[in-house]
């Protein structure tokens, strides 16, 4: 019985683990001479927010097929909300390439 228990357990818990939406974390673009470190955080819970990026913040996200859409709120002169739709062109662990009206920027994971 306990046999049956114990791997009962590990395979809900690789279930759990493979399950897991691989865009979740923490996805930012290197600072560079000119920026500092910024991107997006998105949350398990379908929310976001926004990682150093001046006059925006990121409310929700949601992955329709090869899209991700995230919305939110433009917090400078120009206040309003907003819908980002951005084609998924690649996401691995590790990296995340987004890409819009023929642009694609490069996201790496941070733990």
């Amino acid at each position: 019985m306990k046999k049956v228990l114990l791997f009962s357990a590990l395979a809900l818990s690789f279930m759990m683990i493979s399950c897991t939406n691989p865009l979740v974390g923490t996805w930012v673009q290197p600072s560079t001479s000119y920026t500092q470190e910024q991107g997006f955080v998105l949350y398990k819970d379908g929310t976001a927010s926004d990682v150093n990026i001046d006059f925006v913040t990121f409310k929700s996200w949601e992955k329709k097929g090869d899209m991700l859409i995230i919305k939110g709120e433009n917090t400078g002169s120009v206040k309003g909300q907003f819908t980002d739709t951005l084609i998924i062109e690649n996401v691995t662990d590790n990296e995340l390439i987004l890409s819009q009206s023929g642009y694609s920027v490069k996201y790496k994971k941070k733990n």
